[in-house]
């Protein structure tokens, strides 16, 4: 016997809940359901579409994709120290500028102001959500690791 525990601090920070997991299953799913169902879509199309929707039907597959590979990550590797949450908020802040910058550009192109600045303030409102998410991802990150360290240094 030993007087150790089994349990290491990276053993228990590396370790998902069972409603991590299960969420992450879930994003993993969503985004490979969505990126089969368009990929169909397009496949399944009779003629040949315009190219703003090939470009659109590619963007969203390959969010889709990006969503599937982040969950599967995770879920194989085990997050360390908060990272799977930094990779997330930056996913949905690089998705989110793209969405308003797709729509924002679309409404304009077509002469409607109206759509335009509804598109714009529902955007910057995505992207205010998605900033305030990394940087709360990153405090929680980097508050681990300080505590990893000054653990380690006790020991």
């Amino acid at each position: 016997m030993t007087d150790e525990p089994g349990y290491t601090p990276d053993k228990l920070v590396r370790t998902l809940s069972l409603p991590r997991r299960i969420g992450h299953a879930l994003v993993g799913l969503a985004g490979l359901t969505a990126a089969a169902t368009i990929t169909q879509l397009w496949a399944t199309e009779p003629t040949p579409l315009p190219a703003r929707t090939q470009i659109a039907f590619a963007t969203l597959i390959t969010i889709g994709l990006a969503w599937t590979a982040f969950a599967t990550y995770t879920l194989i590797r085990r997050p360390l120290f908060a990272l799977d949450r930094v990779i997330a908020a930056t996913l949905a802040l690089t998705f989110t500028t793209l969405l308003t910058t797709g729509t924002t550009l679309l409404a304009l192109t077509r002469a409607n102001p109206t759509a335009a600045l509804i598109s714009a303030t529902t955007g910057l409102t995505l992207i205010t959500t998605a900033t305030l998410m990394l940087l709360r991802a990153r405090t929680y990150r980097t508050a681990l690791l300080t505590r990893k360290h000054d653990l380690e240094g006790r020991g």
